[in-house]
């Protein structure tokens, strides 16, 4: 005869399979179980840092209340040609420009003016041709929160804060062709590389054509 405890277990087996049974049939009854939620695709969506896309420059935006610091490297002719880009194209937009020159009798010219760039509070830091790349390759990496922008060069491994507008003759990956760089063409890449980083598409290297 069996006893007490053995009824007991026979009971919540019986229990325990009307349960599943339960269970099984719902899902029968549904047809499936949901289906899984499909993983994000925001990266297949915006480039990962350094990756090189096409772009088309618009048109000079407004900028007012906008404050753009810009790093001049030295005073070779591409340097001072984006500059005088970086002065029209404020005058422009209405952005209120900031200049940071090295100081070329400095112990670290460039650095100096990036570092004081960076104190400047400004929306985005811009710097003007190859000549910044060794400062900005080193140092940009420190600073995630500010947006930075290189115009005619690019940085061999950008962070996703550094945005790069190239075209050719001014690349960074060979000398610059002082040619290729005239105002029309800076103050087009400083129009593509600042609506890029405004667009929320940063990290990435644009190029002109």
């Amino acid at each position: 005869m069996p006893t007490t405890s053995h009824l007991f277990r026979n009971a919540a087996a019986l229990t325990v399979t009307a349960v599943l049974a339960v269970a099984l049939t719902g899902c029968v009854s549904d047809g499936s179980a949901p289906p899984p939620v499909a993983p994000s695709s925001a990266s297949e969506v915006v480039p990962v840092p350094g990756r090189t896309i096409p772009a088309v420059p618009p048109a000079v935006p407004d900028l007012r209340g906008y404050r753009i610091a810009v790093v001049v490297p030295d005073d070779s002719s591409a340097s001072d040609t984006l500059l005088s880009s970086a002065r029209a194209f404020a005058s422009t937009s209405g952005a209120e420009l900031v200049e940071f020159a090295a100081d070329t009798e400095g112990d670290d010219p460039v650095g100096d003016a990036f570092a004081a760039a960076i104190g400047a509070d400004a929306d985005v830091v811009v710097g003007l041709g190859e000549g910044v790349i060794g400062v900005f390759d080193f140092e940009t990496g420190k600073i995630l929160d500010q947006e930075v922008l290189v115009i005619g060069g690019q940085l061999a491994e950008p962070t996703g804060n550094v945005t790069a507008v190239i075209w050719p003759g001014a690349t960074a990956r060979e000398p610059t062709d002082d040619e290729s760089v005239t105002v029309a063409r800076g103050i087009d890449a400083l129009s593509a590389g600042i609506m890029s980083i405004r667009d929320g598409v940063t990290g990435v290297v644009l190029s002109l054509g």
